[in-house]
């Protein structure tokens, strides 16, 4: 057997192992994310779109999610099990701090879409800031007087929620149909 041979088939050789170890260690990433996919949906399997009844929840939800009782069914999918995923804290926090909740729950169920996008885009905002400059801006704010403080909030512009699109000066209206000449002359031909 020669060099080149031998060296052909340590080539050949060291490419199947290479492709055999692609090929197991493929089989091994699908079978983690299987695994992965399958722990995901169980623990999404709590939040079942039969379970999003307001009838259907625990009476833990239920007694989070009170202030909603009434408006529950006009919900979406989406934001019930938004609620919900808030709800699951719940029993944990301090009876003050359940009622600091529900009042928010309130607050926030009245805002219209308009002004929920709103207080979005202020809390994001406001996440920029840091806390050092956070609390010195409240320092100052609260050193205002009413006066000053109506009067800032009135000088402050009021941001767009989207984008402004501009109307046409005047409207066009098509005022006659044009036929096309077939048509025409089918019309004019004696019947």
């Amino acid at each position: 057997m020669t060099v080149e041979c031998m060296a052909q088939r340590s080539f050949k050789h060291v490419t199947v192992t290479l492709w055999s170890i692609a090929i197991l260690a493929t089989s091994v990433v699908s079978a983690v994310a299987a695994q992965a996919a399958d722990v995901d949906t169980k623990s999404h399997a709590a939040v079942k779109p039969a379970t999003l009844e307001w009838s259907r929840l625990t009476t833990t939800q239920r007694q989070a999610l009170q202030p909603l009782a009434s408006s529950w069914p006009s919900l979406s999918e989406v934001q019930k099990k938004k609620w919900i995923t808030l709800s699951h804290n719940y029993a944990s926090l301090t009876p003050a701090n359940q009622q600091k909740l529900h009042q928010r729950m309130v607050e926030w169920a009245a805002l219209t879409p308009k002004q929920r996008t709103l207080a979005r885009l202020n809390f994001s905002q406001t996440q920029q800031v840091t806390p050092e400059d956070k609390a010195e801006r409240w320092e100052i704010y609260q050193s205002l007087t009413p006066e000053q403080k109506k009067a800032l909030a009135a000088s402050v512009p009021k941001l767009p929620l989207a984008p402004k699109v501009a109307k046409p000066a005047t409207p066009t209206r098509v005022t006659s149909i044009v036929r096309p000449a077939s048509a025409a002359l089918a019309a004019s031909a004696p019947r």
